[in-house]
C-alpha cells in the first residue's frame, strides 16, 4: 500500500473529521478569521495622526497609537483560534465536549475580535 494512501486512510478514519459539531464550528470560525483578516487589509489605512487603539467602558477611548497597531487585533485573534483548534484537536479523543467548548471559545473570540476591529476601523481619521 502506498504511503499517501495510508495517510489518507488514517485521516479519514479519525472520528474528529466526522464530528459535525466540530467541523461546523471550525468552518464558522474560519469564515470569521478570513473576514477579519480581509477587513483589516482593506480598511486599515496609513495615517500620520495618532488614532484610538484601546477602548474601556469606563473611560471610552483612552489610548492613542499608530495606525499599524490595529493589526494586532487580527494577529491575536489568529493566535487564539489556532491555540484553541490545536487543543481541541488534541483533546477530542479524550473528551468530545471539551473539544467542542474550545472551538466555541475560539469562535466567540473571533466574533469579538471582528466587532472590535470593525468598531476601530469604520472611522476614517482624516484619510480617504
Amino acid at each position: 500500500m502506498n504511503k499517501d494512501n495510508k495517510s489518507k486512510i488514517q485521516i479519514a478514519s479519525r472520528s474528529i473529521y466526522k464530528d459535525g459539531w466540530f467541523l461546523g464550528l471550525c468552518t464558522l470560525t474560519l469564515v470569521f478569521v478570513l473576514f477579519n483578516i480581509t477587513w483589516a487589509l482593506i480598511n486599515i489605512k496609513q495615517t500620520q495622526i495618532q488614532i484610538p487603539i484601546r477602548f474601556s467602558s469606563l473611560t471610552n477611548f483612552d489610548q492613542l497609537g499608530n495606525w499599524y497597531q490595529l493589526y494586532e487585533i487580527p494577529i491575536i485573534m489568529v493566535m487564539i483560534t489556532l491555540a484553541n483548534f490545536a487543543l481541541a484537536n488534541l483533546l477530542h479523543h479524550r473528551n468530545r465536549l471539551i473539544s467542542i467548548f474550545l472551538m466555541m471559545a475560539g469562535l466567540m473570540s473571533a466574533v469579538l475580535a471582528t466587532a472590535i476591529l470593525i468598531g476601530f476601523t469604520v472611522i476614517n481619521y482624516g484619510t480617504n
